[in-house]
């Protein structure tokens, strides 16, 4: 059953929820199904944000669970948000509805995976696959380019700071070595509307809901492994 909680001011709605596998169409989606009944007790809408805290803190866009799970006190999560986590299957995690803001810059440093290319092709690539997905300094994410390639990345820096979406207008760097200076390799969509960023939770929501009912289309997504 989902045990509530609520923060030190009594004012915000927590739940501890038992981690279970996403569906395989969810994973690398940055999304968390959970029951709606749960949805409604944080006070969240479709696609919108939560935290999902274990050994560490993570965000993902709450969707709802299929009736065959529902009513078992489970949140669905793939592999990726599962280690950004530091939980694992059938562990617990505190989940809680969390403000976030639109990116306008995120550093990212290569990690596991094929070798980085750093053509704007790939970075404008990387960019277009990362639009929409939550995220939180430290974690780390895993783009499927062209082929059977992959790249991994961890997520050095945000601006601003704590939980943000990334929009079309984020500008990507890519820090290329350890201690070295972020370097600016590309970006997902040009300049334009760089000042766009400051719609606030409200505005990050929509944008995300959106995302979510598009659910990226046929464009290529992040994995897990």
């Amino acid at each position: 059953m989902t045990t509530e909680q609520k923060d030190t001011s009594g004012a915000e709605k927590r739940l501890s929820l038992k981690v279970a596998e996403a569906l395989g169409k969810d994973v690398g989606r940055g999304l968390a199904r959970i029951d709606p009944v749960d949805m409604e007790k944080l006070g969240v809408q479709v696609g919108e944000v939560i935290e999902i805290k274990g050994k560490r803190q993570t965000a993902a866009k709450a969707m709802p669970a299929f009736r065959e799970v529902r009513g078992q006190g489970l949140i669905q999560i793939d592999g990726i948000i599962r280690a950004n986590a530091g939980v694992g299957l059938d562990e617990k995690v505190g989940v809680r509805a969390v403000a976030c803001q639109p990116a306008t810059q995120v550093t990212l440093a290569p990690g596991g995976g094929s070798p980085f290319l750093s053509r704007n092709k790939d970075m404008a690539y990387v960019g277009r696959l990362l639009e929409g997905l939550p995220l939180i300094t430290g974690d780390r994410v895993r783009a499927i380019l062209v082929g059977s390639r992959s790249q991994d990345f961890t997520v050095v820096s945000t601006t601003p700071g704590d939980v943000v979406i990334l929009q079309p207008t984020t500008l990507i760097h890519i820090q290329e070595g350890k201690g070295e200076k972020g370097k600016w390799k590309g970006k997902s969509k040009g300049e334009e509307g760089r000042g766009k960023g400051k719609g606030g939770t409200k505005a990050c929501h929509a944008e995300r809901s959106e995302a979510a009912e598009r659910g990226h289309g046929s464009a290529p997504s992040l994995r897990s492994g």
